[in-house]
C-alpha cells in the first residue's frame, strides 16, 4: 500500500526592520536688526561659540551685552555708553587688590634749637647796647619863646608880642648892569621842512 503524503509547511522567519539613523543637527545661528525712522536700533546674533545684543537711540546712547565661551567657561559682559560715559560689568574682569595695609607714618623731626654763632652774638650784644644807649638819652623839649599879651581880642594871649616888630632894613636894589653885546640868535634846520633848532648866544 501507499502512505499517505505528509503536510510540511515552512515556518515563517521574522525579519526585524533596519534602525533609521537620526537627523544629524547642525550649528544653530541666528541673527537680528530693526531701526526706526526716529534713529532708534537694536541688534544682536548667536551661536554656538557666541552671542550678543544692543540696542541704542537717537541721543547716543547704547545698552547691551555679549557672551562668550573659552577654556574656564562661559563669560558675560554687560556694557552701557551715555552721557555719564562707558560703563561695562562682567564675571572676568581683572580686580584690583585690597590694599589694606597700614598707613605710612611720617618720621617726627625734633630739631635743635639754633644756637648763634659768636660772629651773631657780638652783633646781637653791640646793636641791643646802642639801643639801649639811645632809649635812655634824655629827650630835649621844644623852646617856646615868651610873649606879651596882645590888643586883640579875638586872639588867645601870648601868641604875639606886645610890640610891634620894626621893618628889616634891606638894601637898596643894585642897577642893571648895561648889556655888554646884543644877543645873536642861530637857526638851524635839521631837517628842511620840518625841524628846526634855535640858539641865542
Amino acid at each position: 500500500y501507499a502512505a499517505a503524503p505528509a503536510a510540511i509547511a515552512a515556518a515563517p522567519v521574522a525579519y526585524a526592520a533596519a534602525p533609521v539613523a537620526a537627523p544629524i543637527a547642525g550649528p544653530v545661528s541666528s541673527q537680528f536688526q530693526a531701526q526706526d525712522e526716529f534713529g532708534n536700533l537694536a541688534y544682536g546674533y548667536q551661536n554656538i561659540n557666541s552671542a550678543k545684543q544692543e540696542q541704542g537711540n537717537a541721543y547716543g546712547g547704547v545698552t547691551g551685552s555679549y557672551t562668550y565661551a573659552d577654556e574656564a567657561g562661559v563669560h558675560t559682559v554687560n556694557y552701557v555708553a551715555d552721557d555719564f560715559g562707558f560703563r561695562v560689568a562682567g564675571d572676568n574682569l581683572p580686580v584690583a587688590p585690597v590694599y589694606n595695609a597700614a598707613l605710612p607714618v611720617a618720621p617726627v623731626h625734633a630739631a635743635a634749637p639754633v644756637v648763634d654763632t659768636p660772629e651773631v652774638a657780638e652783633a646781637k650784644a653791640a646793636f641791643f647796647a646802642a639801643f639801649e644807649a639811645e632809649a635812655s638819652r634824655t629827650k630835649r623839649s621844644a623852646q617856646l619863646g615868651a610873649f606879651g599879651p596882645t590888643a586883640y581880642a579875638g586872639l588867645a594871649t601870648g601868641l604875639l608880642p606886645a610890640a610891634p616888630v620894626a621893618a628889616a632894613a634891606y638894601a637898596a636894589p643894585l642897577a642893571a648892569a648895561a648889556p655888554s653885546r646884543e644877543a645873536v640868535l642861530t637857526t638851524i634846520k635839521l631837517n628842511p621842512g620840518h625841524a628846526v633848532f634855535y640858539r641865542v648866544d
